[in-house]
């Protein structure tokens, strides 16, 4: 049916836009300015002007550098979005149909791979900037297709599909790990600290050849479940990046960009061929023998001490985080991400032996705290806020109950920390680029107690008696600190300030000392700082790293996330307070390119941190920057001189008018083709969103057009679309190709209630359909028999839908959860129309993990469907039709009969399909753009029939198919992720038939 075409258009269109406006939905209350600068617009909501200002003054010094180094500067402006929906780092940039950057504005967590940074701001910009440069080139036929048809998107046409392909800039079908390794070489080289110098991605590496599980080209080619999964790209990505220009030249990057932007797409290797004569496949291992020579070296001298001994305690999962004992030792908790499951929170018995509890947990910082009885967990997850925003708060687990509590709500909390007497909450909290530390009381409304800007504050710790909190602070220029706020007078002391990192403190239960993490020897190491003589002590000498520590209440052990080669553990080592020893253990060269000033005791490279010269001003008071970030600060490039950056309103038109146009080559029933042309747009915050095309027949001497428009500068969504279209009904009844004139138009209202595992969708709506016959019909009005409909359906309909349908990286499918939706229309002449009826469809989907067996990810799938239309003539295009295989144009689909074979009034399908997973390849040909991630297979059954008044329910005539099908989820053109199907089908009832066929998948 037309709505069915119109809904398949809509969803591939708006998939591609969301290329364009990253936010499709935003936050209400956001008002928007824009700072326009000579080569960049930022776009801003309020609160972040400050941040926007600064944001202007780096994005126009990076383009500078970048330009250098990759010889090519964008001729037109690109749109710099700083948004604050989210309580997580993220960056987004697009090239098409006009270059785009999104920032989220929230300082990066040092356990993440972006948390070692001078500037996070400036790392952020110059990371995402990178890919403008490396997107937007074209050379010699691409510039000449590109100066025809803009920076298109793809279409949904053969034509458009292939000018596409030769009009885009090339380099969009480059690797992930040519984008984002460029990107992260980029951000570390033009930095003073990136990702690619910090000991995140040292530890990484050291361990991956330590144990031996460097990954092949192929690995970081595709898209891989197992760890470090899709951080694989920016880590080897980088590593090889930074391969080639150590080798070749920093210029030799500059060089392959350019000569990728003037390269078929796919043919990657002839690049490094033509100026190094090797391949990229050559190139990668070549860069692996480096990256071992390198890493063995520094494990040859973190192996010259004995390295501290530790128990494993837990290691099911890939990411264990933020153990924390319980009051009485007895017991321990901590975070657990798995790629086969759920992220939960488990409770164990003191040796992490007999796991005791486990609950499911969102999204998350990861941190947790236990009451003082040790009967309730707390911690923070994200859930969406206002509609769109991703904001933590506070919750509460209850053990014995096994109960889950929210507590608050829309208050941007992380690192929560409950104190001894369980009176009250230390957290942080996070607005508009800067984080604070906040206190939370009885009424569980947040009390800012500092008033830092634009830095990152993490993991406070109440002291054992419950009179202090000890907190982190990381500045942007390179320095790390720990501080001391005294809860009753609001006197904030820094305990000390370091050129390194240091985070994530834990008190000693005497409170004689604090634990804390640090990567002062290169590794990170668990350090101890004595508050009776101010000296740090190291207290671990390890070859991974570790992260997140928790101190006994014996205060005999630590606990702490411990790294290895396939991720984080949790892992136990012995405390001995009376041995810690100011001497430093083999480190590692820190490589930060910031120099260090020595006049400033705050970064004088010492075996022990400086004491702090007074404290800090009270909370009330702004915090001033630091003299070592005064110092740097100091030293920086002096800024390039800008007009004065005032906001103004924001205007959508801008980026909201076409930016490209594609021809079109479709058909009508005619003996020549159709030609028209197609674009697309929408602006770059996303509040407005359009399709249009536009098509001639030459055989029928008619044009035709299709437009999709979506307006969501509100909540909820407003839509129209309209079209005059021909649409074609394949070999309808089996009586032939029918060819039908649709022209119409529909004007509704989308209302999503969204969560972060669930969705709900209202939508309702007026529709407006005429349908006349382009196929030549006989005298009587019949096609080959059929009485066919001529005439208008025009309707109001309501529809309501459910989805918290969940999958994992190993999945082969959802594999928990159900899918919900209902659809009713009235159709009426009171409305416009020739028809007078109702229609109702309905559609179930439920899949259910299997327990059985000895793989993880076997499903069973059930689905059911049905409609009814009390329409009281018979015409050939009746309500519904039944048969062939399962698509979104064949929604009553029966395997073993063939497509839409018959049609009626009403409607009944269901399907049961057993799914498993056969085989893992993980494999690609070296860099070529193909890569088989899991092969698995179905058994099902299928049922249905579909009947009218003249031909009544029968369940003798009930149409029943069984058949299997071999499934391959394949990432095509290093983006571009489908599952190839090989199928066979028997129907056993009348009209049924042996089928083979082969059809692809999207999202199963």
């Amino acid at each position: 049916m037309r709505s069915s075409v119109i809904a398949v258009l809509a969803a591939l269109v708006l998939v591609c836009l969301a290329s364009v406006s990253h936010a499709a939905h935003l936050d209400t209350s956001f008002v928007f300015s824009t700072i326009e600068t000579p080569n960049f617009s930022v776009h801003y909501h309020q609160g972040l002007e400050p941040v926007a200002k600064k944001a202007a003054r780096i994005a126009e010094e990076v383009r500078n550098s970048l330009g250098d180094q990759f010889g090519w500067r964008p001729v037109e402006k690109t749109q710099l979005v700083l948004i604050d929906n989210s309580d997580f780092t993220n960056g987004l940039t697009t090239a098409l149909p006009y270059n785009a950057i999104l920032i989220q504005v929230v300082p990066p967590a040092l356990d993440s791979t972006i948390g070692e940074y001078d500037d996070w701001l400036k790392v952020l910009i110059t990371h995402e900037y990178t890919h403008i440069v490396n997107l937007d080139p074209s050379r010699g036929f691409w510039r000449t297709t590109r100066g025809i048809f803009g920076k298109p998107i793809p279409g949904a046409d053969p034509l458009s599909e292939l000018v596409f392909f030769l009009s885009a800039p090339p380099n969009i079908f480059l690797p992930r790990w040519w984008h984002e390794g460029m990107a992260t070489w980029a951000e570390t080289e033009f930095n003073g600290q990136g990702r690619g110098t910090g000991s995140y991605y040292d530890m990484v590496f050291r361990m991956a050849v330590a144990q031996n599980t460097l990954p092949r080209v192929d690995q970081v080619n595709g898209d891989v479940p197992f760890w470090p999964s899709g951080n694989l790209r920016y880590l080897y990505g980088y590593r090889f990046q930074k391969f080639m220009a150590d080798r070749y030249g920093k210029d030799a990057l500059g060089v392959l960009n350019l000569s990728h932007a003037g390269r078929f797409p796919y043919f990657i290797n002839g690049a490094p061929r033509q100026f190094f004569g090797r391949s990229y496949d050559q190139l990668y291992n070549d860069m692996l023998l480096d990256l071992r020579a390198e890493q063995q070296k520094k494990i040859a001298t973190l192996s010259s001490k004995p390295f501290t001994p530790t128990i494993i305690l837990s290691n099911r999962g890939e990411r264990l985080t933020n153990p924390r004992f319980s009051p009485d030792g007895s017991r321990l908790a901590y975070t657990r991400r798995d790629p086969h499951d759920h992220t939960t929170v488990v409770i164990t018995d003191r040796s992490g032996t007999n796991q005791l509890a486990e609950f499911r947990r969102l999204p998350s910082d990861g941190s947790l705290s236990w009451s003082r009885d040790g009967s309730r967990l707390y911690f923070t997850q994200a859930e969406i806020n206002r509609g769109f925003d991703v904001y933590q708060d506070l919750y509460r687990y209850e053990v014995a109950l096994d109960r889950v509590t929210r507590l608050t709500r829309g208050e941007r909390l992380s690192g929560v920390d409950v104190s001894p007497d369980g009176s009250r909450f230390v957290a942080v909290t996070s607005d508009r680029g800067s984080q604070n530390l906040v206190l939370l009381e009885r009424d569980l409304k947040p009390r800012q107690l500092t008033s830092y800007r634009e830095e990152r504050v993490s993991n406070p710790r109440w002291s054992p008696d419950g009179s202090s909190v000890c907190y982190a602070l990381r500045d942007n220029a390179g320095h790390s600190s720990l501080h001391l706020y005294r809860v009753a007078s609001g006197e904030d002391t820094t305990l000390f300030s370091a050129p390194f990192s240091v985070d994530q403190p834990s008190w000693a239960p005497d409170g004689s000392f604090i634990a804390y993490v640090s990567d002062e020897t290169g590794v990170f190491n668990l350090f101890a700082f004595r508050l009776s003589d101010r000296k740090s002590y190291q207290v671990s000498h390890l070859l991974g790293g570790a992260l997140q520590p928790d101190l006994a209440p014996d205060g005999k052990a630590a606990v702490f996330s411990s790294y290895q080669s396939r991720g984080f553990l949790i892992a136990e080592l012995a405390l001995d307070p009376a041995s810690f020893s100011t001497e430093r253990g083999p480190a590692l060269p820190l490589t930060r390119k910031r120099p260090v000033d020595l006049a400033d005791p705050a970064t004088a490279p010492s075996g022990n941190p400086q004491e702090p010269a007074a404290p800090a001003a009270p909370a009330a008071t702004p915090h001033a920057p630091s003299a070592a970030a005064a110092a740097a600060a100091a030293s920086l490039t002096p800024e390039p001189a800008l007009p004065a950056m005032n906001g103004t309103p924001y205007r959508a038109w801008p980026t909201l008018l076409p930016h490209f146009w594609l021809p079109r080559l479709t058909g009508d029933g005619s003996d020549t083709p159709v030609l028209g042309v197609f674009t697309a747009g929408a602006d770059v915050l996303g509040y407005q969103s359009y399709a249009l095309s536009a098509d001639y027949s030459f055989g029928r001497d008619r044009g035709y057009f299709d437009l999709i428009y979506r307006n969501d500068y509100c909540y909820p969504t407003y839509s129209l679309l309209a079209h005059v279209q021909p649409v074609l009904y394949d070999n309808l009844q089996q009586r032939g190709d029918y060819w039908e004139l649709d022209q119409g138009f529909t004007a509704q209202v989308s209302y999503p209630i969204n969560f972060l595992e669930s969705r709900y969708l209202l939508t309702g709506g007026y529709q407006f359909e005429d349908q006349s016959a382009l196929t030549t019909l006989s005298l009587s009005g019949r096609f080959n028999g059929l009485t066919i409909f001529r005439g208008r359906r025009t309707n109001l309909f309501a529809e309501v839908s459910f989805d918290n349908a969940l999958s994992y990286p190993y999945s082969i499918s959802a594999e928990e959860g159900r899918t919900v939706s209902l659809t009713y229309r009235r159709f009426a002449e009171a409305f416009g129309g020739d028809l007078d009826y109702s229609q109702l469809e309905a559609r179930y989907q439920e899949f259910l993990r299997l327990p059985f067996g000895g793989d993880r990810h076997q499903v069973l799938y059930l689905r059911l469907s049905g409609g009814l239309a009390d329409l009281s003539q018979k015409y050939g295009q009746q309500a519904f039709q039944i048969g062939g295989i399962p698509s979104d144009l064949n929604p009553y689909p029966v395997r073993g009969y063939p497509s839409r074979s018959q049609t009626g009034k009403f409607v009944t399908t269901g399907t049961l399909e057993y799914r498993a997973p056969l085989f893992y390849p993980m494999a690609g040909p070296g860099t070529g753009p193909v890569f088989a991630e899991k092969l698995h297979g179905a058994l099902f059954v299928d049922a249905g029939e579909v009947w009218d008044d003249q031909n009544h329910f029968d369940s003798d005539r009930l149409k029943v198919g069984i058949g299997a099908e071999a499934r391959l989820d394949v990432t095509l053109g290093y983006w571009l992720k489908i599952t190839p199907a090989l199928g066979v089908a028997h129907g056993f009832r009348a009209g049924g038939e042996n089928q083979v066929y082969f059809t692809i998948y999207v999202n199963l």
